[in-house]
């Protein structure tokens, strides 16, 4: 049985279905990052970017927990990213994964 709060496209599609349902963006975030942390990840960093919660003037939001490694080569990222129609118009969603280190062969 796989996790599926531990794939970063599972995580990116209930964050674009719980926006366009006008779900708030800081409730949603911090449940997929507490249900992704709980379910053995070692990092997430989560990107919201576009008119976040309606604003006049587009901006980017990050969230993160734990450690994402982006300069290792050997760390286990699983990385996804989708456009989430709102009522205000686009928002783009990223999500990092981090889930562990792997030992080069």
């Amino acid at each position: 049985a796989k996790n599926p709060d531990l794939f970063a496209r599972l995580v990116c599609q209930r964050l674009v279905y719980q926006l366009g349902k006008r779900y708030p963006h800081r409730r949603a975030v911090a449940q997929a990052i507490e249900r992704t942390m709980g379910a053995g990840a070692k990092g997430i960093k989560i990107a919201l970017a576009g008119r976040v919660a309606g604003a006049e003037i587009s901006r980017t939001e990050k969230y993160g927990k734990g450690t994402v490694p982006l300069q290792t080569l050997r760390a286990d990222i699983d990385y996804s990213q989708m456009p989430c129609f709102t009522k205000s118009g686009y928002i783009g969603i990223k999500v990092w994964i981090y889930k562990r280190e792997e030992e080069i062969k």
